[in-house]
């Protein structure tokens, strides 16, 4: 689904997409978006921020408070670091600023749909201390609390918890993790993922050591398993 209210762009990405082999579907405001995200399946949605009707951010809330996993890729010109986290924090995979480049498009979009299929032995249910962190239903508690993870914080816990004895690369992570052939996309969505998520488990009772970053490696898994 390519959701985007300018038409020579739009037009554009049809023409990319179906010449890559896709069959794209396609609307130029968010209402429409969301009743047709509502009344199909989509392997991934090209989602614009500033649409009509209902904007690209509300789009993805709306999408995500209904369980839609789908796989989001933000395609905006706001660029700056505070739009990229807000798209990030309402629900979204990767993002791409405009103008871009066709052949890293492609290689985004190639990424997120290849999403990660979990290992058989990556654990789904962590217990640390009197919290648990159950990424089947992408929720984490304690003591009567809860709070609820992204489909991408849940894949990102999961793939940190079962190689906790040593820090994970961020290439690692855009390779296993969104999917990339490789891991030289130059994309900040990592680094951001994980701010952001550190700052989400800060509510946890020892949420905030859960993860850290080794120095010139990448990110580990800190916490104790029982």
């Amino acid at each position: 689904m390519l959701v985007e209210d300018e038409l020579p762009i739009l037009t554009g990405l049809l023409e990319l997409f179906r010449g890559q082999g896709f069959e794209p579907d396609s609307a130029t405001d968010g209402a429409v978006a969301l009743e047709r995200l509502a009344e199909g399946t989509y392997g991934l949605v090209v989602l614009d921020l500033m649409i009509p009707r209902v904007d690209g951010l509300e789009v993805l809330r709306r999408r995500r408070a209904e369980g839609d996993h789908t796989p989001f890729l933000i395609l905006t010109a706001k660029g700056a670091e505070e739009d990229v986290v807000a798209g990030l924090e309402a629900g979204a995979d990767d993002y791409v600023t405009k103008p871009f480049g066709i052949k890293e498009l492609m290689a985004r979009v190639r990424g997120l749909l290849r999403r990660s299929v979990q290992e058989p032995d990556a654990p789904r249910q962590l217990h640390v201390g009197t919290t648990t962190l159950d990424l089947d239903a992408l929720v984490v508690r304690w003591g009567g609390e809860e709070l609820r993870l992204t489909a991408r914080e849940g894949l990102l816990l999961s793939y940190l918890a079962s190689r906790r004895h040593r820090p994970v690369t961020r290439e690692e992570l855009l390779v296993d993790v969104w999917g990339y052939r490789d891991g030289t996309v130059r994309t900040r969505t990592v680094d951001v993922h994980v701010q952001q998520l550190r700052a989400k488990l800060k509510v946890v009772p020892g949420g905030e050591a859960f993860i850290s970053t080794v120095r010139g490696r990448g990110y580990r898994f800190d916490a104790e398993l029982e």
